[in-house]
C-alpha cells in the first residue's frame, strides 16, 4: 500500500510539472527558433511602448522648458521694465519744479552779501539740494535702479517736498539777511550823521 501511496503522490505532483512536448523532442531546432521568434516579437512590443514613453516624457519634458522660458522671459521682461524710465516719470511737473527751484536758489544767494556765516548756511543748503538733485538724476536714469513707476513718483515726490523746503528757506533767509543788511546800513548812516551833527557842536 505504501508503494500505491508514494505513486499516487509523484503522480499528483507530476501533473504540475511540465515536460518537453513530441515537437519538441524531437524538432529542437525549430522550436528554438520559434522561441527566439517569440521573443524577438516581445521585445519588439517592448521597444515600441518604451519609445512611446521615451516621447512622452521628452515631450513633456520639452513643455515644461517651454513653460519656464517663457515664465523666465515674463520676469525678464518685468525686470527690464523696472530699469526703464517711463516718459511720464521722465516729463513729471515735480522734475521740472524741483530743476527751477535748483537755479532760483541759487541765483537768491548770489545776491546775498558774502559774510562768514551766511556762507556757512548757503553751503549747508547747497549741499543738501546737491544730495536731492543726485537722488533724483538716479532715479531718472535708465538702468540705475529696479523700480516700478509708482516708487519713482513716489520718491520724486519725497525729493520735490525737500527742495521745496530748500527754496522757501533759502528766500526767507536771504529775504531776512538782506533786511538786516539794510538796517544795518541805514544804522551806520545814521550814526554817521547823528556824529556829524554832534560832532561839530
Amino acid at each position: 500500500m505504501a508503494s500505491i501511496k508514494i505513486t499516487l503522490v509523484f503522480l499528483f505532483i507530476g501533473i504540475g510539472a511540465k515536460a518537453q512536448t513530441f515537437a519538441e523532442w524531437f524538432d529542437q531546432k525549430k522550436t528554438k527558433e520559434k522561441y527566439i521568434l517569440a521573443q524577438i516579437a516581445a521585445l519588439q512590443a517592448y521597444g515600441s511602448v518604451l519609445k512611446t514613453g521615451y516621447n512622452i516624457a521628452h515631450n513633456g519634458l520639452g513643455t515644461i522648458g517651454s513653460f519656464n522660458n517663457g515664465e523666465f522671459q515674463l520676469h525678464s521682461t518685468y525686470y527690464a521694465n523696472l530699469k526703464a524710465v517711463s516718459p511720464a516719470v521722465k516729463n513729471n511737473t515735480q522734475v521740472k519744479e524741483i530743476l527751477t527751484w535748483q537755479q532760483d536758489i541759487n541765483t537768491t544767494f548770489s545776491r546775498l552779501k558774502s559774510d562768514a556765516y551766511y556762507n556757512q548756511v548757503k553751503a549747508a543748503v547747497l549741499k543738501d539740494c546737491n544730495q536731492q538733485l543726485s537722488e533724483l538724476q538716479t532715479v531718472l536714469s535708465d538702468n540705475s535702479v529696479e523700480m516700478s513707476d509708482a516708487d519713482r513718483l513716489k520718491r520724486i515726490g519725497a525729493i520735490h517736498a525737500e527742495m521745496l523746503s530748500n527754496y522757501r528757506f533759502t528766500v526767507t533767509f536771504c529775504t531776512d539777511a538782506a533786511l538786516l543788511n539794510r538796517d544795518q546800513t541805514n544804522q551806520s548812516t545814521d550814526l554817521q550823521t547823528l556824529q556829524h551833527l554832534y560832532g561839530n557842536h
